[in-house]
């Protein structure tokens, strides 16, 4: 299909799809990727603790050596998922290292352990008769993130470690440097980020050996999308596990599969880099289209006219209480919403449901595995339907040939800005716009409801509180200067700061009356 067949085709459907959403899910954190309030991406609690191995000599038989993890229950198997062992030294699937190096230098690999259902990574070096600076932990897919700390160790030591700073082009600084124990911290910052390369080296003051470290660095992402407690409204996409959904631990990564951002049976132990990288991308592309809908920036810093209103990335650390599943928090009790990024099908499926932001109301925010208005959040599996057969890139999905770890530079080039550096950097960049876009437009859609918008006429041309419109990547949708009033009269929320929206007029809903908790329910878009 053609770009405009596309077009022309969503265009006949417009009563098919609505702009809705709801309320969500809150949920535990893994150790996967850490966000900056301590929340992270995907439903792993396993962490490996064994963060230095010996050094060896080539010739003689190695120290045997057991990794260590805590946090998941059930045997554990180990196994090399990157970089290469000294020839002649093996990891057995009980996680010891055995054998005899056959080779001299030092050997970068990580160490991944799982139970079947989670998994859990961790960078190592052995040093084979030879030295060298090695990063423990914190890069992210290969780049040092702006203000996130480095865990250095120089492998291979025979005495004290002097650390010295050769190019520092992000204005980084050395911290907690260890010279008995050969570690220390990099922290890079936020100088002249794009192409910056800070270049490090470690001094063996014993030997004279030395080795030098480059590091390449990148903003990060993440960094403006935090809770802003005191100041605005404060809302968490939360992208999480939720009980019961299907074997993909949560129904967001269900939709990513379905269009080709997540291999189909990237889940537990079969998750990759470019899994992770993909997913993370596209989150992080929600929150840069969300945003600018609120008149703020696409990095969610206020900008000169933005609402009172902020999306997490992650939840926030302290101050924050998560419900237990199934169970209802109060708004008021945290200052802090939660939007359940969920997937739905079947007779009762709505396509989204929003819990009106008005005192007294204990629902607000919920953790609700289903109940009579269906599984409660908003429901990508509809939006992924719709990009999937509706907005194609003049006929390519990714649909049949999900990312791989070929794609992962164009997915780290799109992450953060960089030229494309060639394969399918454009169809990437398109997959993963047309869906964060789609659901930046249900959520804010619905968060509008939340805070006492009503339905629009479907008549005010890209109005996003239409009650039917296109979900399309290739529309573009706002807030309506009467809507903008309204939610600046009321934000922060009712609760949390902020008053009760205004009850009465054309925009606004009174009570959010379809049911006695004050659920406003959207769209069905089952059986068409």
């Amino acid at each position: 299909m053609t770009h405009q067949a596309a077009l022309k085709t969503a265009l006949a459907l417009v009563g098919c799809m609505l702009l809705v959403g709801c309320g969500g899910a809150a949920s535990t954190a893994s150790e996967q990727f850490q966000g900056p309030g301590g929340g992270s991406v995907g439903p792993a609690a396993l962490v490996i603790t064994t963060t230095d191995v010996p050094a060896g000599s080539r010739g003689i038989a190695y120290p045997t050596t057991s990794l260590a993890a805590k946090g998941a229950t059930g045997a554990l198997v180990w196994r090399v998922a990157h970089g290469d062992l000294p020839p002649g030294v093996w990891l057995t699937s009980d996680g010891r290292l055995i054998g005899t190096p056959a080779s001299t230098g030092i050997f970068e690999f990580t160490a991944q352990a799982s139970n079947g259902t989670a998994a859990a990574e961790q960078p190592l070096a052995i040093a084979v008769d030879a030295f060298g600076l090695t990063v423990v932990s914190g890069l992210q897919y290969g780049d040092a993130w702006t203000g996130r700390a480095l865990a250095l160790r120089c492998a291979g030591r025979k005495g004290q470690v002097q650390f010295q700073v050769e190019t520092n082009g992000s204005n980084g600084r050395l911290d907690r440097v260890d010279a008995t124990a050969g570690t220390a911290v990099w922290i890079p910052g936020t100088a002249n980020v794009q192409g910056t390369i800070d270049v490090l080296r470690a001094v063996d003051t014993s030997t004279g050996e030395t080795d030098v470290l480059e590091l390449r660095v990148a903003t990060d992402p993440t960094e403006q999308h935090v809770a802003r407690f005191g100041t605005c409204d404060n809302w968490e996409l939360a992208w999480w596990t939720k009980q019961g959904a299907h074997p993909f631990a949560t129904d967001f990564r269900a939709a990513l599969a379905r269009l080709g951002l997540r291999g189909p049976s990237a889940f537990g132990a079969g998750e990759r880099e470019c899994d992770r990288l993909a997913e993370l991308l596209v989150q992080v592309e929600i929150l840069r289209h969300i945003n600018p809908l609120f008149l703020r920036n696409a990095d969610g810093t206020a900008g000169p006219d933005g609402l009172p209103i902020a999306f997490a990335f992650s939840q926030p650390g302290a101050g924050y209480v998560a419900p237990a599943q199934g169970r209802f928090i109060s708004g008021r009790a945290n200052g802090f919403s939660v939007m359940a990024l969920c997937a739905q099908s079947g007779a009762r499926a709505a396509t989204g449901v929003a819990f009106g932001d008005a005192v007294g109301n204990p629902n607000h925010e919920h953790n609700a595995p289903g109940g009579e208005f269906g599984e409660l959040g908003v429901f990508v599996n509809t939006i992924a339907d719709l990009v999937e057969r509706m907005f194609p890139m003049y006929g390519s999905t990714l649909t049949d040939d999900a990312v791989s770890p070929a794609d992962v530079p164009a997915l780290l080039a799109l992450l953060h800005g960089r030229p494309s550096p060639g394969g399918r950097y454009d169809l990437l960049a398109y997959q993963a716009h047309a869906f964060a876009k789609s659901v930046a437009y249900v959520t804010a859609h619905e968060v509008g409801h939340s805070l006492g918008l009503a339905h629009t006429s479907q008549f005010v041309p890209g109005a996003i509180m239409n009650s039917t419109a296109i979900l399309g990547p290739r529309a573009d949708y706002h807030f309506t200067a009467e809507s903008l009033a309204i939610l600046r009269q009321g934000l922060p929320g009712a609760g949390r700061g902020g008053v009760l929206a205004p009850q009465s007029g054309p925009l606004a809903i009174a009570a959010l009356g379809a049911a006695p908790a004050g659920i406003h329910v959207c769209g069905d878009c089952a059986g068409h």
